[in-house]
């Protein structure tokens, strides 16, 4: 998780990172993003790959980021 978040500048677009490494990312708690998915249009979907296995795309992170940043 943390190795995710130390090197997440150069991960590709198309890779996956977990609810924790997006909350670290972000400073935010897993609940936070949880409510933060629900509540927020522009927040990054999920793919989920199985029942107890959610991650998020870094490309779709960066998007957010990047809109949040424009606003």
């Amino acid at each position: 998780m943390s190795s995710n978040i130390q090197n997440f500048d150069s991960l590709p677009d198309s890779a996956l990172i977990d609810v924790q490494a997006i909350a670290t990312y972000l400073s935010r708690g897993v609940s936070t993003i949880w409510r933060d998915l629900k509540l927020d249009p522009d927040f990054p979907r999920p793919v989920r790959l199985s029942a107890r296995c959610t991650r998020f795309r870094v490309g779709d992170v960066r998007r957010y980021i990047a809109g949040k940043a424009e606003a």
